[in-house]
């Protein structure tokens, strides 16, 4: 059971589950922009096709998790 906030419209109460979601999702970034970034340096693979519309996922799914979570989440 968690503990009211006081900061209204909080989505995700808990800092743990707020902080693992966060985590997951830029750990989810960063990985996709390091094999971009190979992908880019060499002609042995060519990961275009997947990774493009990872990413096109990812930026919507962290650009909604920063303006729903993390924002009503600051304090100010």
């Amino acid at each position: 059971m968690s503990t009211p906030t006081e900061t209204p419209n909080v989505v995700i109460e808990n800092p743990k589950v707020r902080k693992i979601a966060r985590t997951i999702l830029d750990g989810i970034g960063a990985t996709l922009v390091i094999v971009m970034a190979v992908d880019a340096a060499t002609g042995a693979f060519d990961l275009v096709a997947v990774t493009t519309p990872v990413l096109a996922g990812w930026s919507a799914a962290r650009a909604v998790f920063g303006l729903t979570v993390d924002n009503p989440n600051t304090p100010t």
